[in-house]
């Protein structure tokens, strides 16, 4: 992989008045920042919410229409529009080309799990809802913005935590060039 690391500022789309990644991060609700392998690294604040079934309905010239439940299509567009502060160039970070993606789900931990002495450390998640669903919500979040399309991820990794007891939800997606191995 190239180490040319990823310059980016959050701020409009124009360019004008971009500010820091960090100050932009607290407007925003996310932080963005550039690795050493040209990756990037975007954490979306907020419970992460699975890709919901799609729901069809029939309309009155009889012709079946689908739609996305509003939870998962509010959710996305709220990770579109962190994703696209942070590419203030307006370009896909990745056109073309195989990439690969790494999704940190972390989950808010339940009330019921506190405990005074001895609070609960981060720990998989193993109830609902699914890692892919998660993931199907951050992928149709990045087409467009991150990659050109879905099929270009080549490697996906998916990790689903309950958060440390007081530690705020989030989702953070890092996205790379994959380089073929010789």
């Amino acid at each position: 992989m190239n180490t040319t690391p990823i310059r980016l500022a959050v701020g409009d789309r124009e360019g004008a008045g971009s500010q820091p990644p960090a100050a932009a991060a607290q407007s925003c609700g996310a932080t963005v920042s550039p690795h050493p392998d040209d990756a990037i690294r975007i954490v979306i604040l907020g419970e992460p919410v699975a890709q919901g079934r799609p729901r069809a309905f029939k309309t009155p010239a009889g012709y079946i229409r689908t739609y996305d439940p509003s939870k998962s299509r509010n959710w996305k567009g709220v990770a579109r529009d962190v994703m696209a502060k942070a590419l203030t160039g307006g370009a896909i970070l990745h056109p073309e080309g195989p990439c690969e993606v790494h999704v940190l789900a972390v989950f808010s931990c339940p009330r019921s799990q506190f405990r005074k002495r001895d609070p609960w450390p981060r720990r998989p998640h193993a109830k609902r809802p699914d890692a892919e669903n998660v993931a199907k919500a951050v992928l149709d979040s990045g087409t467009g913005l991150l990659w050109g399309d879905d099929s270009q991820i080549a490697r996906l990794t998916i990790e689903k935590l309950i958060g440390a007891q007081g530690e705020a939800p989030f989702v953070e997606v890092r996205v790379g060039p994959l380089e073929a191995r010789p």
